[in-house]
């Protein structure tokens, strides 16, 4: 629970301070948790219920490695409820089921979320590309291996000249425009 607290806030300190007020709130009112019920998913919802009505300023960890930086900042870039799903799926291993009851919704809610998660994780890191490549079947077979992993192919240059050439001119009017 405390590393799917620490992914949800993006600070590690704050992440802990959620996951102590949920289990705060259990030694206060032990019948917040139905022992009866899938006590793992009871935790889940009571520690997302203590997240949404106890704001605290989080703010991405300083302390963290830039990979993990980077990472933080794609989950910061999805919508709430994607996003959640997302790390009960992904982080928590919970199954789309799972992420329903977790998140009280339908089946179908959950799998749209999941799959909403994807989309928006695969539009931030889509980019474009140059392929490089003398063999025009081989440029072809690449381009659409590319383009089916969501990435844009900018050009197709088959030597070095034509890279080059292709390299300056999609490339220096950004640059120029970044100047000015």
């Amino acid at each position: 629970m405390r590393r799917f607290a620490r992914a949800l806030t993006g600070n590690q300190r704050i992440g802990d301070v959620y996951v102590q007020a949920t289990l705060e709130s259990i030694v206060s009112d032990p019948s917040r948790i139905d022992l009866n019920g899938d006590v793992r998913i009871a935790l889940y919802r009571l520690l997302l219920e203590v997240w949404r009505s106890v704001p605290i300023n989080a703010q991405v960890d300083p302390g963290l490695p830039a990979v993990e930086l980077g990472a933080q900042r794609s989950l910061d870039a999805m919508t709430p409820r994607s996003r959640i799903a997302f790390l009960l799926r992904s982080l928590e291993g919970f199954s789309t089921a799972e992420v329903a009851q977790t998140l009280d919704c339908s089946l179908g809610e959950a799998q749209a979320l999941l799959d909403a998660a994807g989309r928006e994780l695969a539009d931030q890191i889509k980019t474009d590309v140059l392929i490089i490549e003398d063999e025009p079947l081989i440029a072809l077979d690449l381009q659409s291996l590319v383009e089916d992993l969501g990435h844009r192919v900018v050009d197709v240059a088959r030597t070095h000249k034509e890279a080059v050439a292709s390299i300056r001119r999609l490339w220096l009017p950004f640059r120029n425009f970044v100047r000015a």
